[in-house]
């Protein structure tokens, strides 16, 4: 909805000039965090691939030589373990569940650092008006405070009033310091967001135009990428449960051996004897039932159901919670633009029109209170529509959009 506001403009030698869009998708290509944390999915990837594997067959050998004569026996055996549960589909199943809650964490944090870049962008358009203002504002008084010391010199005025205009105009400029140093230290933490270099100057077009009320809508939790990612977490968690259980039983061992005894038979001699046998072996799980490793992963489970649940909750009072800010700061703008605003610019139209006619009781006291009001209006304004941007950002991504 935000894209429809903001225009590109090339980027400028030494700036970079981005739309809200714009910038988003250069972010989303360029910050170094977001890659580094998309290798977490090709580690999930190579566990699953690792998975649900059996063991390595084991090859055994035996000799037993005798030592007072030519007597030997000889013994090679093939064993291959196996689960007597369903250990290995179990471990399957929870790293495919990790891989996709690697996938949707990515698309969560994707998601995140999009609303931190638009949150930053209309921060920075918001403190470009308010720079905007106060210069124009400051650029006024300085020719009102040189118009009051002209007719203070020619002794038709107060030296007093151009003093306050003076005063006026150091203070919009006091003002307009502490604005860009506002404004630099946003472009310094939203610098990384973007990937770009320390030196690297910064700006956004557009403006914060008011958009229509969005209806009130249920948030669409499945679109969500961090419930998705909490959906997986807590699959991978009940199937780590499951595979806790499962390993209660070690794995049973089958196997293969061929033995060739060479023994002295008198009074035939040497006799040598093959034998061909089957290898069984049974664990009993008598010591170690893995008990704590099965308490362990059913909290784990129940923690990350109610971290759904919490989850569940919280983005609907976030979207909620931001429909109310839209609201009210539509009926701010509302009230601003159809009565508060015109009544302050028809004041301050009238008290200089009474002090540039020459008017009896005309005071250039009034007319600065009179632009003080009007300047705190406008102020109100920028700060209105920036809550109502923000809240928009917050909203559209409660709601998944």
């Amino acid at each position: 909805m935000l894209r429809s506001l903001l225009f590109f403009l090339p980027l400028t030698a030494g700036a970079a000039s981005f739309t809200l869009e714009s910038a988003v998708s250069h972010a989303l290509r360029h910050h170094p965090d977001l890659a580094a944390a998309r290798c977490a999915i090709a580690e999930a990837r190579g566990r699953l691939a690792q998975s649900g594997r059996l063991p390595n067959p084991e090859a055994e050998a035996n000799l037993q030589p005798n030592l007072n004569g030519r007597e030997f026996s000889a013994e090679l055996g093939l064993v291959q373990r196996f689960p007597l549960t369903q250990r290995l589909a179990l471990e399957r199943a929870a790293s495919q569940a990790q891989v996709a809650a690697a996938i949707a964490e990515v698309q969560a944090a994707e998601q995140r650092l999009a609303a931190a870049v638009r949150s930053a962008a209309v921060k920075l358009l918001s403190l470009d008006a308010s720079q905007a203002l106060k210069e124009r504002l400051a650029a006024n008084s300085s020719q009102l405070a040189a118009a009051a010391r002209q007719t203070a010199a020619q002794g038709e005025g107060s030296s007093l009033e151009a003093a306050q205009f003076e005063l006026e105009a150091q203070q919009l400029s006091l003002d307009l310091l502490q604005l860009q140093s506002a404004r630099a230290d946003l472009v310094g933490s939203t610098r990384p967001l973007l990937g770009l270099p320390p030196s690297a100057s910064l700006s956004f077009t557009g403006n914060l135009a008011v958009l229509p009320q969005p209806q009130p809508a249920s948030p669409n939790l499945p679109a969500r990428p961090d419930y998705q990612a909490a959906l997986a977490r807590l699959e991978a968690a009940r199937q780590e449960s499951a595979l806790a259980r499962a390993q209660r039983w070690s794995d049973a061992g089958v196997g293969l051996s061929a033995k060739l005894d060479r023994a002295e038979d008198a009074p035939d001699g040497l006799r040598t004897e093959g034998l061909i046998g089957l290898k069984f072996t049974l664990p009993l799980p008598l010591w170690q039932q893995n008990q704590g490793r099965i308490q362990e992963t059913a909290a784990a489970a129940d923690r990350a159901a109610k971290e759904l649940a919490a989850l569940d909750a919280a983005v609907r009072a976030e979207a909620a919670a931001a429909l109310d800010i839209m609201e009210a700061a539509r009926r701010v703008l509302a009230q601003l633009s159809a009565q508060l605003l015109p009544k302050a610019a028809q004041l301050e139209a009238q008290f200089l029109a009474h002090l540039q006619s020459g008017q009896p009781g005309a005071q250039r006291s009034d007319l600065l209170r009179a632009r003080e009001k009007h300047l705190a209006l406008e102020q109100a304004e920028i700060d209105a529509r920036l809550s109502y941007h923000l809240a928009l950002i917050r909203y559209q991504a409660a709601l998944a959009r």
